[in-house]
């Protein structure tokens, strides 16, 4: 073995270990978020509530990206119609995944999203017509198994039931895994995956600041929350740079190193780390959400097991 190979499979390890920090730290933030955006929707319509969560969000990425990177850093770097679809892929899907709530069961959304790995996988070939890697299907089977038995615990005697807005709970798996394609293919070679996060994030501010205008003008929000507690705005402050901007950021990473697909086998992890942090609310689990939650990591660990050994 030469000094070129060694150092080559060196490197391919280094980014099997900072592709799987990353989505776990990734699934780590969201998970979070989930606790504590609830609380903060009892302050905020979910529109203003996205709407400045991006802004300080971007402000956050724009401060490291200038301390980390410089000044010069901050300009776009890429044209101009690109920066306007970027924005628009990474707002649509807000915009999109705040309605797919509001017009689906809790649960069902659950349900749906449980297939998120699937929907990605597709969305993937479709956009690139890249072939599944070989054990993603065992990866897959896994992730989507534990959600349905967290699923199943959390829906009780309840049920599941349709309520209209169950293909935008699809649509918005859609439309973030475009988003992570168009991130890692329309900068120039070199551009770290932090400026990549605050140009998307910059460019859907705009996005979104014209939607919910359209919506206030049209009567479909009410006159936003400029008076938050200050308890609110700490929290608004948090989800903003742990789960919106450094989420974002570290997911990026996680794409650039082990791939989109790779992700959406994480995705199915964040209600895991969410009902984790929502016991430290005083939530309780059931034991079908511990179990399932313990299934869909094993699926994710599989793959990147077989990374590892390949």
């Amino acid at each position: 073995m030469t000094a070129q190979t060694t150092a080559l499979d060196a490197a391919q390890r280094r980014n099997l270990w900072t592709g799987l920090a990353a989505f776990l730290v990734t699934t780590m933030f969201w998970g979070a978020n989930l606790p504590l955006t609830a609380i903060l929707l009892r302050a905020f319509d979910p529109f203003w509530l996205t709407l400045w969560r991006l802004v300080l969000a971007t402000t956050a990425l724009a401060a490291v990206v200038w301390a980390t990177e410089g000044r010069a850093a901050l300009r776009v770097g890429i044209s101009r119609l690109r920066f306007v679809l970027l924005g628009l892929s990474l707002s649509a899907f807000f915009i999109d995944y705040n309605l797919a709530l509001r017009f689906t069961n809790t649960i069902t959304a659950a349900a749906v999203m449980a297939g998120a790995p699937i929907y990605a996988v597709i969305t993937l070939w479709l956009v690139t017509r890249a072939p599944p890697e070989r054990g993603l299907g065992v990866a897959l089977a896994l992730t989507v198994a534990g959600s349905a038995i967290a699923i199943y615990g959390r829906a009780g005697a309840g049920g599941l039931h349709l309520e209209g807005g169950e293909p935008l709970v699809m649509l918005s798996i859609v439309l973030w895994t475009l988003y992570s394609i168009l991130a890692q293919r329309w900068f120039p070679a070199g551009t770290s995956q932090l400026r990549r996060a605050y140009v998307a994030s910059l460019a859907s501010v705009v996005w979104l600041f014209l939607y919910w205008g359209i919506c206030r003008i049209a009567g479909a929000v009410g006159p936003p929350n400029i008076a938050p507690g200050s308890d609110v705005i700490l929290l608004l402050v948090i989800t903003a740079v742990f789960a919106t901007a450094l989420g974002n950021y570290t997911w990026n990473i996680g794409v650039s190193r082990l791939g989109i697909a790779m992700g959406a086998l994480w995705q199915n992890a964040v209600p895991v780390f969410g009902v984790l942090i929502a016991m430290l609310f005083g939530i309780q689990s059931t034991m079908e959400q511990i179990v399932g939650g313990a299934v869909v990591v094993a699926g994710a660990l599989y793959m990147q097991w077989r990374r590892f050994r390949t």
